[in-house]
């Protein structure tokens, strides 16, 4: 394997044949010079992502955030292949490298988020929320920062988000629309064309599967307007009127009214995906 990049002095972008590959391992990127050789046996592991946009975004990634990083989300998913035999590829590394660094930053300025989802993924995918759980305790034990248990349901949806979904053909069409639609009013409503191949439009898209899928099901409740709601109103006014016409939408056609806390989420998620383009 040949050096292309040298990402920090434990991560290191090579060429394999025609492939790009990440490798990691302790010093791997110490004193080395691009075009050097690195032997396979002598890194700690090998990255192996689908498309050249995931490995730009990870070799990003990878070059703005402490090494320590990885080697603390690898504990957390080889807990996950060990303890209950999940398969999993490398593509859970890039997402769990980019949520759990946003939800490192959400922390430092305060903002805490409740998920929608905590009691479906509790009492339906206990043993990846049990993942989300370790997770904390990791994540703990290599920053000092502590998040209570709604982040470990944020966690486990990657986890779930691997695994075999199943479900008749009819809901599966719905939910296709309805995500179709709602990608639409985005682009509509702030004029622009989003970013396909990005992460961050990759984690849009699968809330929003899971969103449409309880629109689907009519498993939606309404709650009191919250502080954070109404700080996250006045913060991001463009989102959060995108998401209003969201909410018009779903009650016009499907006859239901979305929750305060998923119109925080789905604000939070409009605003990054068009901040790409911006």
């Amino acid at each position: 394997m040949k050096i292309k990049q040298i990402l920090n002095n434990n991560a290191v972008l090579v060429k394999k044949g025609t492939n790009e590959l990440i490798v990691l391992a302790n010093g791997v990127g110490f004193k080395k010079k691009i075009g050097q050789i690195i032997k396979a046996e002598d890194v700690d592991k090998i990255f192996v992502l689908d498309t050249h946009e995931m490995v730009e975004h990870f070799s990003y990634l990878l070059g703005k955030i402490p090494s320590q990083r990885v080697y603390m989300i690898k504990e957390i998913v080889d807990y996950a292949k060990k303890q209950y035999e999940m398969e999993i590829n490398d593509y859970i590394y890039l997402t769990l490298v980019d949520h759990i660094e946003f939800a490192l930053k959400r922390n430092q300025e305060g903002h805490y988020l409740k998920s929608p989802l905590a009691w479906q993924i509790k009492k339906f995918y206990k043993k990846e929320y049990e993942i989300g759980l370790y997770a904390l305790e990791i994540i703990e034990r290599n920053t000092g920062i502590s998040f209570d248990e709604e982040e470990a349901v944020s966690i486990a949806l990657h986890f779930v988000n691997i695994q075999t979904n199943r479900q008749d053909m009819d809901t599966t069409l719905v939910i296709t629309e309805i995500v179709q639609d709602i990608l639409n009013i985005v682009k509509y409503q702030h004029k622009l064309t989003l970013a396909e191949n990005s992460i961050h439009y990759a984690r849009f898209v699968t809330h929003l599967q899971y969103f449409a899928q309880r629109v689907v099901l009519h498993d939606l409740n309404e709650q009191e307007e919250s502080d954070l709601y109404k700080q996250i109103k006045t913060l991001y006014p463009e989102a959060f009127h995108c998401v209003q016409s969201i909410k018009l939408y779903l009650f016009n056609k499907r006859a239901v009214l979305i929750s305060k806390e998923e119109e925080v989420y789905l604000t939070l998620h409009v605003k990054r995906i068009t901040q790409i383009k911006e």
